[in-house]
């Protein structure tokens, strides 16, 4: 009995050792190691699953946010140029705007071909005035040392027509009538005047001739009116500076006489369009 008794004990601790590390591993199934395993793995899990959502949420909002900055980049550059066109446009405007506003043309009222003559204010010449298309001619004589040649153009209603010696004649159509001022040799006269009437008197109107006298060009000028009464008078030379009485103009004939010099006349017809 006494030398089974040192084996029982050895087996009994046996157990009892076997015993308590059952129940150390039925009290903490995980143990220290499953501890250090679950915090490993969520150690690990916790980079793992935050490095792919941070990298998957990089991407996610790279587009969000590529899609927000290209979105609105389009928006404010088609904004831009609309502002740009516009500017141009206004500019454009406010430069064509005085160039859509010139002066009107003045509304022409004067006859397209006519002849007018009278005597001047007071009788102390006469004046003609002949209009074919937009040109005018007129002439204004007093029968001997005044007299003057002008041309010009028609402007609406208006006549404004110079020649040589600072001759000038102003003025303007109504009715039938012209009726202005003309000056020349430093007179100036004063005139109302009506269109011819060829069924009274066939030859009324303006006649000019021009001839070489002694080497220097002469032009004589004559206005017949109406009631047959005609006056006229030569310029002696280019300079139209000098004038004297002119011959009587035949009008059968359409010839005057100075000297030996026979001038032939035509007439000055704004109907007819001669003399222009």
């Amino acid at each position: 009995m006494k030398r089974n008794t040192p084996l029982v004990t050895l087996l009994a601790g046996a157990a009892l050792g076997v015993i308590l590390l059952i129940s150390s591993m039925l009290a903490d199934p995980s143990g220290t190691p499953v501890s250090y395993s679950a915090a490993a793995a969520s150690s690990s899990a916790a980079p793992s699953s935050a490095a792919p959502a941070e990298s998957s949420a990089a991407p996610e909002s790279s587009p969000a946010s590529s899609a927000v900055a290209s979105s609105p980049a389009p928006s404010y550059s088609s904004a831009a140029p609309a502002e740009s066109s516009a500017e141009p446009a206004e500019s454009s405007a406010a430069v064509s705007a005085p160039a859509a506003a010139p002066s009107p043309e003045p509304t022409r009222t004067t006859p397209t071909r006519a002849n007018y003559a009278g005597r001047v204010g007071g009788g102390g010449g006469s004046v003609a005035v002949s209009v074919h298309g937009d040109k005018a001619i007129a002439y204004v004589c007093n029968g001997s040392t005044v007299e003057g040649w002008m041309r010009g153009k028609v402007q609406g209603s208006k006549l404004v027509l110079t020649g040589k010696n600072k001759a000038h004649l102003t003025a303007s159509y109504h009715s039938g009538t012209v009726t202005g001022d003309v000056e020349a040799h430093g007179t100036d006269y004063s005139f109302s005047v009506k269109s011819v009437n060829k069924s009274v008197n066939k030859s009324s109107g303006l006649y000019q001739a021009t001839a070489v006298v002694q080497g220097k060009t002469i032009k004589a000028g004559w206005i017949v009116l109406d009631d047959g009464t005609q006056i006229g008078s030569i310029e002696t030379d280019e300079s139209a500076e000098n004038a004297v009485t002119a011959p009587k103009l035949d009008v059968a004939t359409m010839t005057a006489r100075v000297g030996n010099v026979v001038l032939h006349a035509v007439p000055v017809s704004g109907v007819t369009g001669t003399g222009f």
